[in-house]
């Protein structure tokens, strides 16, 4: 579009507020901000000339009449978003300057600009009269040469002429490696792109997830994953994931999210949106329909296998691809934990996942069966990992020589590392049970609202323990629970009663089988050694 008198004017910073997203997360600063911040969490800061000018009711957190002198710190912002502001003022150069000196390394200063070639030029018939400067791309390029020496990335160079903008949109990403780089503009070879949407509600959903991801890079696709911070937490070492664009938690407000998600389809050839795939589908939350469905209905509905349901969503084949990356210091540091427990010798360490998010994830057992497995498995080890929360459950055995309490002691990150080198993973369906859903290790999970065909139906060397029915009629649920208005509540415990009605005698034999293959494993190796 080129502009024209007729057309509505004003609200500039909001025609770009969500392509912008990804880069005003954190503490920033929406300079000239005007009657409109970009979105909420900024700090509006504007002078009121405006208002004299025009009549425009600005609406600034901070009052400032010199945008090239700002009362920041050097280096304390993680944005600085400026729409329709720097033709503004008169000296281009001592205004980026400043804006740059208030940036983190990290940071992003973020520009949105009329266009000289769409906007009518100073002198021209339409032209704003308080315009000093007509700007075009490689104008401000030039400058952030200079501004940005020490560091500098173009992110994002974009005409902006679709419907009622006039403008482009550059992102400068600020760092310390000396690199000024794309600076002359981005450019290069027409990828095949594709965007896949999924935030990190659970952990186990978000892991399920990444099951597609290897097909797309196989179908040629530069992948993209929108997520927020804690699923590019999860994911962040993923081979198969090439970018990310990430989104702070209520960064977009929920009712806003199809709106922000729309514009962001428009960039890529494929757009997946797998936010709510699992839970909130097949796996309905409190307050939604489906979860007040009878029985009999949500069995018949929702009993789907959730990484087959994910693949059908994206339309394609199904793999059994899900799986965590740690880095090689991650992994180092679990087969140091496991070899330091035994202090080298052959050990059978079971990692017991104590809790998971939804209250029906929580084994009433436990204390039965890990004294059966450290009496009756002298060569045995058993770790307990889970939030603060699950230290609670770890009392009694603070001071057992094999019993290891590692709750709320280790990151996320850490203990998924783990489970992949331990010898037998137990507990409710959780997370750390999906991380290695297909790695060789050893897995009992505790089954709650799901069935085998729900979780399991693919998994790798799993015992999988269903509540007896007799004891648990309400099985399976196919919701999640965070009180018990329709979760059945064993008084005796304090669990559900679909956990209670797993046996402890059905969980050690599991574990026990799992240990009579490691003693196998253990023999076989222990002869190959003598051979050699």
């Amino acid at each position: 579009m080129v502009w024209r008198l007729e057309d509505p004017q004003g609200g500039e910073a909001l025609k770009c507020r969500w392509d912008v997203v990804p880069y005003i997360r954190g503490k920033g600063i929406d300079i000239g901000c005007g009657p409109t911040k970009v979105l909420p969490h900024a700090i509006g800061i504007d002078s009121l000339k405006d208002t004299e000018l025009f009549g425009v009711q600005m609406k600034p957190d901070l009052v400032c009449e010199d945008a090239t002198q700002l009362a920041i710190p050097d280096a304390d912002l993680d944005f600085v978003f400026s729409s329709h502001l720097l033709e503004h003022i008169e000296d281009t150069r001592a205004a980026l300057r400043e804006w740059w000196r208030v940036l983190k390394v990290g940071g992003h200063l973020v520009l949105y600009l009329p266009h000289a070639d769409l906007y009518p030029r100073i002198g021209q018939p339409g032209a704003n009269p308080d315009h000093k400067h007509d700007f075009l791309p490689g104008d401000i390029r030039l400058h952030m040469q200079e501004v940005g020496a020490r560091g500098v990335t173009l992110v994002v160079d974009e005409d902006r002429d679709a419907g009622t903008e006039y403008s482009f949109l550059q992102v400068y990403r600020k760092t310390d490696d000396g690199r000024v780089d794309n600076i002359a503009g981005i450019g290069g070879p027409a990828i095949k792109t594709v965007c896949v949407v999924r935030y990190a509600g659970g952990i186990g959903d978000m892991i399920q997830a990444s099951g597609i991801l290897p097909e797309l890079k196989r179908q040629g696709f530069h992948v993209t994953m929108m997520t927020t911070p804690r699923g590019q937490e999860l994911l962040r070492e993923d081979p198969n994931v090439d970018d990310w664009v990430i989104q702070d938690n209520d960064q977009v407000p929920n009712h806003l999210l199809p709106e922000y998600w729309a514009v962001w389809e428009r960039k890529y050839d494929r757009f997946i949106n797998l936010c709510e795939s699992v839970e909130g589908t097949l796996l309905p939350i409190p307050g939604r329909s489906a979860h007040k469905w009878p029985d009999n209905l949500r069995r018949s509905m929702l009993n789907q296998n959730y990484g087959e349901f994910v693949a059908r969503i994206a339309d394609l084949p199904y793999e059994s691809a899900a799986r965590f990356y740690p880095t090689p210091a991650e992994a180092s540091e679990a087969d140091r934990y496991v070899h330091n427990l035994s202090r080298g010798k052959p050990a059978f360490v079971v990692l017991w996942v104590l809790a998971g998010s939804s209250l029906h994830k929580t084994y009433p057992h436990m204390d039965d069966v890990i004294a059966n497995i450290v009496e009756g498995m002298p060569d045995s080890h058993v770790i307990f990992i889970g939030d603060e929360l699950c230290q609670i459950l770890e009392a009694g055995w603070e001071k057992h020589p094999r019993v290891h309490c590692r709750s709320g002691k280790t990151t996320i990150r850490q203990d998924l590392a783990l489970a992949q080198r331990v010898s037998c993973v137990i507990g409710p369906e959780t997370g750390v049970l999906n991380s290695v859903a297909f790695m060789p290790v050893d897995k009992v999970v505790m089954l709650s609202h799901s069935t085998q065909e729900n979780l399991t139906k693919h998994w790798v060397n799993t015992f999988t323990l269903a509540p007896n029915a007799q004891h648990a009629p309400c099985y399976p649920c196919h919701r999640l629970h965070y009180d018990w208005t329709h979760c059945h509540e064993d008084k005796a415990t304090g669990t559900a009663v679909c956990q209670v009605a797993i046996s402890p005698r059905m969980a050690f034999d599991a574990v026990g089988q799992a240990y009579v293959k490691w003693r196998e494993r253990v023999e076989f190796l222990s002869k190959r050694r003598i051979c050699a």
